[in-house]
């Protein structure tokens, strides 16, 4: 399915065996690609039919950007017409040509519960379209056609995903296996190299025949497993595979650090590292041997790959990251906004080889480390000084440059490249994928039916009204600094586009000037009004924000929340069309973005503050789901596989039930998917991933609602809430819970202003006056849960 940001290979409905690549640049082509699954170093992978998904600030819109080359797609010269080739190009981020390189996906219809989505581009509304002209053998040209809605210009997303590859260490002699092509077709032990090789690399390769063991395939030699010989049930070699059990394998955790035993299926024969009189190991099968001995023991230790996408590096000791101003590596405090780049970086593969260039998203260039601690970036990346190798150190990478053997690092208030010290925390750095997975929300006021929208280059008037909902000029972040004297907390206002936050500037006008989070005039208590609305009273002045037509501005609140003048009531809304509302509601909103919020890791939900007695509520209505972060790549990709199945377009009043779940053998055997081991408990049965209807229940405002639930295991991993018996249509259901998967928030769908069970809206009759400072205790969690501006204030910790 199509789930927003992240990296994809493409393929069309009309000719599913081909997938979009660069084939004769600058042209796109679709082309036969083999099947899952690949690894990251394999032969068989075309990088080149690898897309990076980017959403545009519009929030409407996308670029493609090949993983290789780094160009994206676009429309030859930017043409309108018909039948015109479909190419890539530089990104022109400030010329005319801009739109012609941003595309819309829109879902269209699924088959064989496979969505497909036709790609529109923004500017000619023209469409992707697969031909079946074969030009010189370099695929299927894909052009620009009008939209008719055939199989041609219809389009299914496949996320990219890849088999973790393992050092295989001996505990004994601490080395690696190994196998070097030679005539005999051995393997052997050996220290680990300066930096990472394809020669003691493995894939664990499951066998759906085999239920808990596996194939152990060689990363350089992909047509090689490991092989017990059937000669001698002793010697260990590495073959081609011929499906006999001497080359199936089981792996059993000895301890929680990696530390496994493996044994073959032939004879229970156990995995070890002899030693000659010389003290040289070599791997060798030893039957009746117990596998507690620590001579039979191994580690099994994943070599350290980044996700492909733009990521953030953040220094575990400082909590600064690595960015780029003009040709110079600097250290910097994060991003200023979504859309600044100068502090994301993605990492290229080079050829078969572990170990990658490290590209600047706002730049182009790529990292480099020519002699001494200097960092630079440039867009000639040509010798070892621009290739770095990754080690891991738990949930850290150190980061080596092949050509000096210098680790990045932060020292002297600066980033810079220096020798040794794998054990100091200022040279293990985080990365993280900087992915859309923090909630934000645009500020729509009752009476104008406007959001607050920030305008960039000015010193005045830089806060106005607006309905571009979605864009990011329009999306504001909360982050709580503080509580007052009740406990209650105090919010700064962050735009998602500039990284300014609402300013009541020196008590006169709203502005967003500066990102300043002490200033007084720069914080907001949030109070509730009605139902889904929210005031927003500044901290300094205890002004109410107001819109009525003209400028934003702010006001005592006196006469203004009647129902005919609601001028100071807002609503929060994270994505709107032109029916429905999408509504994030997770209580840990601002954690991530704390000091080193790429750091640390979402914590388990919490009762809002001054709501400590949950019990005393209606115990009809369920406990709201410990929603857990799901950070592996191929676990999101399983839990969207399942989305992708719900062919529902409304969900009607009815018992819980499974809607969707999965195992190991459909995951393995029909998905080709490769699991790694760190998911792989339970997965031997039904429901191992699931998504179920949890009931449904009356809510606080007489709305009955859908409590829908993925899980792994016993973790939440998405939380959805939708009003029953209204018709949404799968895909905006399906989206609500790619959203809730994304960010580890509870989404709710729900109409603009209100709407009945039968889907019928009215306004609002019954407008109250936010409370004042006495507001009664059992009030405080509404101010308290700034989401929860799309349940009609019902409290969080009892969804």
């Amino acid at each position: 399915m199509f789930g927003g940001e992240g990296i994809y290979w493409i393929r069309s409905e009309f000719l599913p065996t081909k997938f979009v690549g660069i084939h004769n640049n600058p042209y796109v082509h679709g082309r036969e690609r083999s099947f899952m699954p690949i690894g990251l170093l394999s032969p068989r992978l075309t990088l080149t039919q690898l897309w990076l998904v980017e959403q545009v600030h519009d929030g409407e819109s996308f670029i493609f950007r090949n993983y290789d080359t780094g160009t994206v797609l676009g429309i030859e010269n930017g043409s309108s017409t018909p039948g015109t080739s479909i190419v890539v190009q530089s990104y022109a981020s400030t010329s005319e040509n801009t739109s012609s390189q941003h595309w819309e996906v829109i879902w269209v219809r699924d088959n064989n519960k496979i969505p497909y989505y036709c790609i529109t581009n923004q500017r000619t509304r023209t469409v992707l379209d697969q031909t079946e002209n074969a030009e010189n053998g370099a695929g299927f040209s894909v052009e620009s056609w009008n939209f008719h809605g055939c199989q041609r210009q219809l389009w299914s997303f496949e996320r990219a995903t890849f088999p973790t590859m393992y050092w295989l260490i001996s505990l004994p002699s601490r080395q690696r296996l190994q196998y070097i092509p030679n005539p005999s077709n051995t393997t052997s032990l050996d220290v680990k190299t300066k930096f990472p090789s394809r020669n003691q690399l493995w894939y664990l390769e499951s066998v759906v025949e085999y239920n808990g063991y596996y194939r152990i395939r060689h990363v350089d030699s992909e047509d090689r497993v490991l092989d017990l010989s059937s000669n001698d049930n002793k010697s260990i070699s590495a073959r081609t595979v011929e499906g006999g059990d001497n080359q199936m394998w089981k792996i059993t955790d000895i301890d929680l650090d990696g530390i496994v035993s493996i044994v073959c299926a032939r004879n229970d024969t156990v995995l070890y590292a002899k030693s000659d009189r010389e003290g040289v190991y070599y791997p060798r099968g030893a039957t009746d041997a117990s596998t507690c001995n620590g001579r039979y023991q191994w580690c099994l230790a994943p070599l350290p790959i980044p996700s492909l996408f733009w990521t953030a590096m953040q220094c575990r000791g400082s909590g600064k990251f690595v960015a780029q101003s003009g040709g110079s590596i600097t250290a910097s405090n994060g991003a200023r906004g979504e859309v600044d780049y100068t502090a994301q970086w993605r990492f290229v593969t080079q050829s078969r080889n572990p170990y990658f260039t490290i590209v600047n998203r706002g730049t182009g260039n790529s990292l480099r480390n020519s002699s001494g601690s200097s960092l630079t970036a440039d867009n000639n990346p040509s010798s070892n000084q621009y290739y770095w190798a990754l080690d891991g150190e738990r949930e850290d990478y150190i980061i080596t440059n092949l050509s000096t053997s210098n680790v990045i690092a932060w020292a002297d208030g600066n980033t810079q490249a220096l020798s040794g010290g794998a054990m100091d925390v200022n040279h293990h750095w985080f990365i993280n994928a900087s992915l859309q997975s923090v909630p934000s929300f645009a500020l729509i006021n009752a009476k104008t039916g406007m959001a607050l929208g920030y305008v960039p280059n000015v010193s005045s008037g830089s806060v106005m009204t607006d309905r571009a909902f979605n864009s990011y000029r329009c999306q504001w972040i909360f982050q709580q600094v503080g509580t007052d004297t009740d406990d209650r907390p105090i919010y700064v206002i962050i735009n998602k586009l500039s990284d300014k936050v609402l300013d009541h500037w020196g008590g006169v006008r709203i502005e967003a000037l500066d990102n300043d989070p002490i200033n007084l005039h720069h914080r907001w208590r949030l109070v509730p009004c009605h139902k889904r609305y929210f005031a927003f009273v500044n901290v300094s002045t205890g002004k109410y924000l107001y819109d009525d037509g003209n400028a934003p501005n702010v006001s005592n609140a006196a006469g203004t929340m009647t129902d005919e003048d609601r001028r100071c009531c807002w609503t929060l809304v994270s994505h709107r069309d032109s029916t429905y509302d999408t509504i994030a509601l997770d209580i840990d909103i601002t954690s991530p973005y704390l000091e080193s919020r790429h750091i640390v890791k979402r914590i388990p939900k919490k009762p809002p503050k001054g709501k400590c007695n949950a019990k005393a509520q209606p115990s009809h209505i369920p406990d709201n789901p410990r929603i857990i972060q799901a950070t592996n790549r191929v676990l999101r990709d399983v839990v969207e596989r399942l989305i992708d199945q719900l062919d529902f377009d409304r969900i009607n009043d009815q018992p819980s039930r499974t809607l969707a779940s999965t195992s190991r053998t459909e995951v393995v055997r029909d998905w080709r998917i490769d699991v790694p081991r760190p998911i792989q408990a339970g997965w031997e049965c039904d429901g191992w991933v699931r998504i179920g209807l949890n009931g449904t229940y009356m809510d606080q405002n007489g709305v009955r609602v859908a409590n829908i639930q993925g899980q792994y295991n016993a973790q939440t991993i998405l939380h959805v809430i939708v009003p029953v018996c209204v018709t949404f249509g799968r895909q905006r259901i399906r989206e609500a819970m790619t959203r809730s998967l994304e960010t580890a928030t509870s989404v709710r769908l729900d109409a603009p202003e209100n709407t009945t069970a039968s889907g019928s809206k009215e306004q609002p009759t019954t407008t109250q006056r936010p409370p004042g400072l006495g507001v009664p205790l059992g009030q405080y969690w509404a101010a308290t849960a700034v989401q929860t501006a799309g349940i009609e204030l019902t409290s969080l910790a009892l969804l």
